[in-house]
């Protein structure tokens, strides 16, 4: 006989599980530790159909027949009732009286929203890879992420990893190479591919749609090769000195030209670095672009501009602290506006801080001094012994080459175009 809603209230456990059955395959399953729940049981085309509906009384008695006469119908026409009546929603929807066929769709729907809500964006792809790889083996992560953050995640962030292909990266390279130039254009192609190649070793995505366009066809990378001339470097000191700026800009600046440094190694450094007794500046691995300590031998000028930064630096542990917080090492980028400053003072075109150091080098070498020692002391690598014992070798040629160079730009600042008072002293 079916059952009826007392007798399944009424249902008490007993020592052993046992079930209540309803028909057609439907049955109560009690349970001896008292819970309750509806069973489907039953044969259609051969196969054998064992199915749990849900707990009662979540799952009426009228809600469980409504269930098991929908599997019943979906085993009928050789679909698998398990697919269909596994979610909260089906279930939901068949006690509320709809339809198989509304029932499925609805099913189908949700499970398109899920595979979309599921899908790994280009943004968050981005992130994870941040984390996970480029703040874990980068010097500098947070700037070497910037073609990502400038040029990437604007027009593809919220884009699912799967919904980006090649014609639409290959519209944005070009346009980044039309509006920043083609180095710009690379970086980020560059960036995009790394991006997608972490997000195929996590199973985020299938392909990686940036490798399909070759850099060649963006355009070379080439190197700078911009250089002052002795001339151009006496408008630019004289620009340099003359300009209306934080006299400790003007040091760094000439520093950097003098001893051939990238910026952010005499901006991030701190006075535990150097022996001004001894004229000498070792660099730490962990700041050298090489990962290997770097000492600099300081012609005599440098030490007295050493000094004077000193001075300036109103007793904080750093070389060029913010002038806001002297407990913190100034940002390299400080210096940007100072050097603009004096390239337009000097009428001078395409020359940024780092070129530097292609103008001491190609001057150094245009002078006569030997090019493994010019090399060392721009901290490259040299390859084959010259470079396992370079440090020790080119001890005092190198002190006797920058002392020169130096020297030589002392020359250059005596010409009548800088006013003298400005020149490295203090007024």
């Amino acid at each position: 006989m079916a059952l009826t809603d007392l007798q399944c209230r009424k249902a008490k456990p007993k020592e052993k599980d046992y079930a209540l059955t309803d028909g057609d395959g439907l049955s109560l399953k009690v349970r001896a530790t008292g819970g309750k729940s509806w069973l489907g049981d039953f044969l259609r085309q051969g196969a054998r159909h064992k199915l749990t509906y849900g707990r009662y009384p979540e799952i009426s008695l009228d809600h469980a027949r409504r269930l098991h006469a929908a599997a019943r119908a979906l085993a009928e026409t050789g679909k698998k009732p398990a697919d269909v009546l596994g979610s909260n929603l089906a279930k939901q929807m068949i006690g509320d009286g709809r339809s198989l066929t509304d029932v499925e769709a609805a099913i189908i729907a949700e499970a398109k929203q899920q595979t979309l809500a599921a899908r790994i964006t280009f943004a968050e792809a981005a992130s994870r890879f941040k984390t996970g790889w480029v703040d874990h083996n980068w010097k500098s992560p947070d700037k070497g992420f910037a073609p990502v953050r400038n040029h990437l995640l604007p027009p593809l962030g919220d884009l699912a990893l799967e919904d980006i292909d090649a014609p639409m990266l290959r519209e944005l390279f070009y346009g980044i190479r039309e509006r920043r130039g083609t180095q710009a254009a690379l970086h980020a192609h560059g960036w995009c591919s790394r991006i997608f190649a972490y997000a195929i070793e996590h199973d985020w995505c299938k392909h990686n749609p940036a490798q399909a366009i070759k850099a060649a066809r963006i355009g070379t990378k080439s190197k700078r090769e911009r250089w002052l001339r002795p001339q151009e470097i006496r408008r630019y000191l004289a620009g340099l000195y003359q300009a209306d700026c934080y006299r400790g800009y003007k040091l760094a600046l000439h520093l950097l030209l003098m001893l051939a440094l990238r910026k952010g190694e005499l901006c991030g450094a701190s006075w535990a670095e150097f022996d001004l007794d001894n004229g000498e500046w070792l660099i730490p691995a962990e700041r050298m672009k090489s990962s290997r300590e770097h000492r600099v031998f300081l012609p005599t000028q440098a030490i007295d501009m050493l000094q004077e930064l000193k001075r300036l630096a109103s007793g904080s542990e750093w070389v060029m602290p913010m002038p806001t917080n002297l407990k913190r090492p100034m940002h390299s980028n400080n210096l940007n506006g100072a050097h603009q400053a004096a390239i337009i003072a000097a009428d001078i075109d395409d020359y940024v801080i780092h070129d530097h150091r292609h103008t001491a080098s190609t001057l150094l070498r245009e002078q006569g001094h030997p090019p493994e020692v010019v090399e060392t002391a721009l901290s490259h690598a040299i390859p084959g012994m010259a470079g396992t014992y370079s440090h020790a070798q080119y001890k005092t040629q190198r002190l006797a080459m920058l002392q020169s160079w130096a020297d030589f730009l002392d020359s250059v600042m005596k010409e009548q175009t800088v006013i003298q008072a400005t020149f490295r002293k203090t007024a």
